[in-house]
C-alpha cells in the first residue's frame, strides 16, 4: 500500500511539474481600447486603466486626420501604435506598474490636446 501511495504521489508531483510551466508561458493580455473623434484633434478618453504585464493598445481612428497613440513617462518611449488615417491598429508592450502618459506624436496634435494618462497596476 505504501508503493501504491508514493507512485500516485510521484505521477501528481510530476504532472505539477509539467502544468506549472505552461501555466506560467501563456502571458494575460489585456487590452485597452481608444479613439480619435471623427473631428477634431482629442481622443475618446483621457484616462484608461490596465493590469501591469502585456498590454495591447486597441486605436480607432475615425478621423481621416493621421493620429497614433504614443506611451511615455518623462522621456523614456514605451512603444505605441502605428500612424494612420481612418482606420484600425493595434500595438502589444509589456509595461510595468506606473503612470503613463499618452499622447498622438503626429506634430501639434498633442499641443492641441490628444494626451492623457494611462495608469498601470
Amino acid at each position: 500500500m505504501r508503493n501504491a501511495i508514493a507512485a500516485v504521489t510521484a505521477a501528481v508531483l510530476v504532472c505539477g511539474a509539467i502544468a506549472a510551466p505552461l501555466a506560467l508561458a501563456t502571458p494575460t493580455t489585456n487590452v485597452v481600447r481608444i479613439s480619435a473623434v471623427a473631428s477634431g484633434l482629442k481622443y475618446s478618453t483621457k484616462i484608461l486603466k490596465a493590469r501591469a504585464g502585456a498590454v495591447t493598445i486597441r486605436f480607432t481612428n475615425r478621423s481621416h486626420l493621421r493620429h497614433n497613440v504614443r506611451l511615455e513617462i518623462g522621456e523614456k518611449e514605451y512603444g505605441g501604435t502605428r500612424t494612420i488615417g481612418h482606420g484600425v491598429t493595434q500595438v502589444t508592450v509589456h509595461l510595468a506598474k506606473g503612470v503613463y502618459h499618452f499622447y498622438c506624436s503626429v506634430p501639434g496634435h498633442e499641443d492641441a490636446g490628444m494626451s492623457g494618462k494611462l495608469t498601470v497596476s
